[in-house]
């Protein structure tokens, strides 16, 4: 029973659960755990979408009581939904119709003491006039023993006034029961409430807006199973049909791919764990390379100029270097990653020409490095001395040189200070200027370097650090997509070894049944993945 009110050209959620029932089913069949496993996984997120419940009744109906019970027990069935009661419906003696956008579907309550009156019938017809979803829901049938006879007498009224077309579901639940069972831990009482299949119907019965980026995964995840169940079912036709062999023959061929297999299972991991440890060097090395490229650019800036005179631009310019060179890093291990990751596809399928073909790549994501550039702290300014301290050695200088040349002078029988113990200190304390400017220079290049240097360090550790963390990610990644389709190809191998050997043993009227069995899956299949393919119109 499934009520459909959705604009052409998007196809529902209603539509959706009907294809991953059916691709259930089949999965079913085939006796494969895994898609049925990746199955449920799709069915959970296709149950978290949003889906706005609208309960409206008059005063008395339960309506307050139901939505709260619906709110705690719709953490696990129906995740995505919001249940609320109609604006006004408590101060009113009717029961409100709620706003045409304000809802997905509405639950119309009214309690098992009584049948559908005209105020009942005419809220339903306004609803429906409006196109919005309905269902009737019974409640307070813990108090009402006869709620039985009222929902039947509630579908003849909804078919008298021509309310029931399509028909209207009628539910009933019990609030103080699913209660009682949530407060007890007792998942009986909490299934006699009726709360649990109301879910499940909201969920799996009712027709909602369905995001594209949802729907087309769910899709995508439909054609994946009906392909996987294609090809099982389409080695075992053909193992039953193959001609110019004889079942022993097959059987041999078919445990000889089995054994293939095995034999390039352990060859594509020997291939992932040497590439990813090539992989990591060739990367660090590069990093390293890279960096001490820069480092050297900065040291003969250095050498040949004076970066201390405006050192915030020298360090912009080194960060900017160091920037775009761990960049172009990051590329590179993407890059490299891709082609590691072809190489460990095409020994895991061991096709003669060295290729993947057959095999699908994983999406490998290596982050740009901007969250470890951010942790680098600028490089801090040398200390040269400064143009105070410089004059103070040049007066201790000139000092010296006053007294040096005025005592000699002085014993030559001139005064202490003269012309010529004057001109001696001016020279001396020049000269002294002279070198410890020259000096103060050379230690500030020094020191310059000593911070690039550091700089140099702080961002190979923490860039290769980073860089490490996401190389162990993609290694990570290519384990788990390889070893997932390594195991999808051992079981299709394995199955398909059974069915030489069931053949094998098998008389004619059992190949017979099994061929017409395996046509008519396989043409199931096909509509399957048609439906899949293009949106519902």
């Amino acid at each position: 029973m499934s009520v459909t009110m959705q604009p052409a050209g998007l196809m529902t959620s209603a539509e959706l659960v009907s294809l991953l029932g059916q691709a259930n089913r089949l999965a079913g069949v085939a006796g494969r755990p895994d898609p049925v496993e990746r199955l449920a996984r799709v069915a959970a997120q296709l149950a978290a979408r949003q889906m706005r419940v609208m309960v409206v009744g008059a005063p008395g109906q339960g309506v307050t009581s139901l939505v709260h019970v619906l709110q705690r027990a719709s953490t696990d069935r129906l995740p995505g939904a919001t249940f609320a009661d109609a604006p006004g419906s408590r101060g009113s003696n009717q029961p409100v119709v709620p706003e045409r956008e304000s809802a997905d579907v509405v639950l119309f309550v009214s309690d098992a003491g009584h049948e559908y009156g005209r105020a009942e019938l005419d809220a339903l017809a306004r609803i429906r006039a409006q196109g919005t979803v309905v269902v009737g829901v019974l409640t307070k049938i813990d108090a009402y023993p006869q709620w039985a006879e009222v929902q039947r007498a509630n579908r003849s009224r909804l078919q008298a006034a021509n309310l029931d077309s399509p028909t209207i579901p009628l539910l009933p639940v019990s609030a103080a029961l699913c209660d009682s069972g949530r407060q007890r831990g007792d998942d009986s009482l909490s299934v006699a409430s009726g709360v649990p299949q109301l879910l499940e119907f909201l969920r799996d019965r009712i027709d909602t807006r369905v995001d594209p980026a949802l729907r087309d995964w769910v899709l995508g995840e439909v054609r994946s199973v009906t392909d996987q169940l294609s090809m099982i079912w389409n080695r075992e036709l053909d193992a039953l049909q193959g001609a110019g062999e004889s079942p022993q023959q097959r059987q041999q061929r078919a445990m000889a791919e089995l054994e293939r297999r095995q034999h390039l299972s352990g060859q594509w991991q020997l291939a992932l764990n040497d590439g990813v440890t090539e992989l990591m060097a060739q990367v660090d090395f590069d990093l390293r390379e890279r960096l001490r490229e820069v480092m050297e650019l900065a040291e003969e800036h250095i050498t040949t100029a004076n970066p201390m005179r405006d050192w915030q631009q020298f360090d912009n310019s080194v960060r900017s270097k160091v920037d775009e060179s761990v960049q172009a890093n990051f590329q590179l291990a993407a890059k490299r990653s891709q082609v590691l990751a072809a190489q460990v596809a095409a020994k895991l399928v061991g096709n003669p020409d060295r290729s993947y073909t057959g095999v699908a790549l994983p999406e490998l994501r290596v982050t740009g490095p901007d969250e470890a550039l951010g942790r680098i702290k600028p490089m801090e300014p040398p200390n040269s001395g400064g143009w105070f301290a410089r004059a103070v050695n040049s007066l201790r200088g000139s000092y010296g040189g006053i007294l040096m040349v005025g005592v000699l002078t002085s014993l030559a029988g001139l005064a202490l200070i003269s012309v010529w113990s004057v001109a001696a200190g001016v020279l001396l304390g020049l000269f002294t200027f002279w070198e410890d400017r020259k000096n103060g220079q050379e230690r500030g290049k020094a020191e310059a370097k000593m911070a690039v240097s550091k700089l140099m360090d702080n961002v190979n550790f923490r860039v290769g650090d980073e860089l490490r963390t996401q190389l162990r990610a993609v290694h990570r990644a290519l384990r788990d997509h390889f070893t997932q389709i390594n195991d999808q190809r051992l079981r299709i191998a394995a199955d398909a070894v059974r069915a030489a050997a069931d053949t094998a043993s098998a008389n004619g009227g059992q190949r017979d049944a099994r061929l017409s069995q395996l046509q008519n899956h396989l043409a199931e299949l096909r509509q399957l993945r048609i439906r899949a393919t293009v949106p519902s119109r």
